[in-house]
């Protein structure tokens, strides 16, 4: 789930703030990834059902981390469903001139929606299928682009922008990142869950790694920074300049399927928050219900595609994925607190990992626009207000 749209939208931004260096800024932020994927497995297969960081947090009764925790999530995730089905509109109206983008954009994540409706194990075979495909396109604009590399665009290694440039890539690239997680926040769909999660978290990071890296190396060394940092579609001007316009295609089609992808990854594993929420009444309970057949959270997930589509349809959220990248962090730093939490027997590997997760978080939380993290704090902080107010009213009746 993690070879989705961003290594198509963020390359620029980051690569404009690290320079050459962008290599290791997105191994920076995926070794931040790797340690929060660790202490999530270690979490999940502790406690196999949904919900993520908002059960864990519970788990120790913190029930307030776990709301913010919760809400955390699904602010990300409905900024970035939002702002992938622009993307994938944007793309698309390369092949069909004259689309309407915010039309198309709601259209795909209704389709999405439905798709989401059958349950489980359609959407998992769908989403490997458009993993493959993903990934076979990207291997062959990489294949075909190999030519057209100057090795010296690769250097500085360590880019020429310093530390804070470095850091500042990793912030903006870090959102590509999303998608280790949901294995463990669907623990409870899991077979064998206290094999299947730690495999599945070291995997899916290892293989996203070698995708970005490479995608990344090529475009870099066939553009150079500087023209990356002045693309928005980095990787289909450096297509069509490698392997004239049937790279342009490649790369396309290859964009159009991963943001199916990442609005599927991203529902799927959305509505399995909004489940656990709902049933312990910090959502409306009726959100809670489960369809007989499907086994899924139908309501849950009709909700967010509802949501997610009228957002496309009325805004364009593509200026707030700072703001959905600084929810995502207080997600994973809560993640952190969680695993930390757990006694030594039941911990599968040090607790280094969650604290070096910790300060990671911080450190990209600081590298964010500052605006971005205290327009996603302070919502968090009047959502925990109302839940506070509303806690006191029940309880005084």
């Amino acid at each position: 789930m993690m070879v989705g749209i961003g290594i198509f939208a963020t390359l620029g931004a980051a690569t404009e703030a690290a320079g050459s260096g962008i290599l290791v800024a997105m191994l920076l932020g995926g070794s931040v990834a790797l340690a929060t994927g660790i202490s999530a497995a270690q979490l999940g297969v502790n406690n196999p059902t949904e919900g993520g960081a908002f059960t864990w947090a519970r788990d120790f009764d913190r029930d307030t981390l776990g709301f913010i925790a919760g809400c955390g999530y699904l602010g990300k995730n409905l900024i970035s469903m939002s702002v992938i089905a622009l993307a994938f509109a944007t793309y698309l109206g390369q092949f069909i001139r004259g689309l309407p983008e915010h039309a198309a954009a709601a259209a795909g994540v209704l389709a999405i929606t439905v798709l989401n409706l059958f349950g489980i194990q359609l959407t998992s075979r769908v989403l490997i299928g458009l993993l493959v495909a993903v990934v076979g396109l990207l291997g062959l604009y990489g294949g075909a682009s190999l030519h057209a590399v100057d090795p010296g665009h690769l250097t500085p290694v360590l880019g020429d922008r310093g530390p804070l440039g470095l850091f500042a890539g990793a912030a903006i690239f870090f959102w590509t990142w999303d998608g280790f997680m949901r294995m463990a926040i669907m623990a409870s769909e899991v077979k064998e869950p206290r094999r299947t999660i730690p495999i599945a978290v070291a995997g899916g990071v290892a293989i996203a790694a070698v995708m970005f890296v490479g995608a990344g190396a090529i475009t870099l060394g066939v553009l150079g920074a500087d023209e990356i940092g002045r693309q928005d579609t980095p990787l289909l001007a450096a297509a069509r300049k490698a392997m004239g316009q049937w790279g342009g295609w490649v790369i396309l089609a290859a964009a159009i399927l991963a943001a199916l992808a990442e609005i599927l990854g991203d529902l799927l594993s959305a509505s399995r928050v909004v489940l656990p929420m709902a049933e312990a009444r910090e959502l409306p309970a009726w959100l809670a219900k489960i369809h007989p057949r499907s086994r899924s959270p139908r309501r849950a997930v009709v909700v967010l595609g509802l949501l997610s589509a009228s957002a496309d349809l009325v805004f364009d959220l593509r200026h707030l994925i700072e703001v959905g990248g600084s929810f995502m962090l207080v997600w994973y730093f809560i993640t952190h607190y969680a695993a930390l939490q757990l006694p030594k027997k039941k911990r599968l590997t040090s607790p280094i990992f969650s604290w070096y997760g910790i300060v990671g978080c911080v450190g990209l939380t600081v590298a964010m626009p500052h605006l971005a993290v205290l327009a996603a704090w302070s919502t968090l902080g009047a959502l925990t207000a109302i839940r506070f107010v509303l806690h006191r009213s029940l309880a005084g009746r």
